[in-house]
């Protein structure tokens, strides 16, 4: 009996860490929708969001960028963090430990190639959490395809995959150009009336003299 207590508190001492071990997360990385300026530049805003859970602190944030399409524009650090980075090698530490449950390091403003087919970053989080250093699962933003053909599919204005058919109305037609041919076919055909009144008036006067 003694034998059988003693193995369940050996295993209440193994699985009892692991379950109030301090966690830390930066699946959160995440951006907003493209913005495109009056002098036609584009842009994309991006925030590097951590949660810390079961009581874990963190001070210091390394990251590697790999950008597509894209380069930096802005990096803005959020209190108490400093921004010690050197072009797309982000590093930041903060004046004290952070261990909030939500938490924003940064936030990235990215110039756009809108005029690529694809544009894409992708970000490795490293960081200390309670003295101890490592890195996270890599984090990927993609911009979507819009109103593009790549690899023989069809992309239409919302991103999403369409039919050639979608396409061509969505990506292909001008609305206006669509819009403005029945008020030509119209006047056009005011006018004939009108000329054909006027001709048959001016017959009918002939007829009588």
């Amino acid at each position: 009996m003694k034998r059988v207590i003693g193995l369940i508190v050996l295993a209440m001492m193994i699985i009892v860490p692991m379950s109030v071990n301090a966690a830390l997360d930066f699946s959160g990385f995440r951006c907003d929708d493209k913005v495109t300026a009056a002098d036609g530049s584009v842009t994309k805003t991006c925030y590097i969001v951590g949660k810390a859970t079961n009581g874990s602190s963190i001070s210091n944030f390394t990251a590697q960028l790999t950008l597509q399409n894209m380069s930096i524009k802005s990096i803005t650090a959020s209190s108490p963090w400093t921004n010690e980075s050197t072009g797309t090698n982000l590093k930041f530490t903060a004046s004290t430990s952070v261990s909030s449950d939500n938490f924003t390091i940064a936030t990235i403003v990215f110039n756009v190639d809108n005029t690529a087919e694809h544009c894409a970053v992708q970000l490795i989080p490293c960081y200390d959490e309670n003295g101890t250093f490592g890195c996270g699962n890599t984090v990927e933003v993609t911009e979507s395809y819009v109103c593009k053909i790549v690899n023989g599919k069809y992309y239409g204005k919302n991103g999403t995959e369409v039919t050639a058919e979608v396409y061509e109305a969505e990506c292909m037609n001008n609305p206006q150009t669509g819009s403005f041919v029945p008020y030509v076919v119209i006047i056009a055909g005011i006018a004939l009336a009108v000329g054909v009144f006027t001709i048959s008036r001016k017959n009918t006067k002939l007829y009588k003299i």
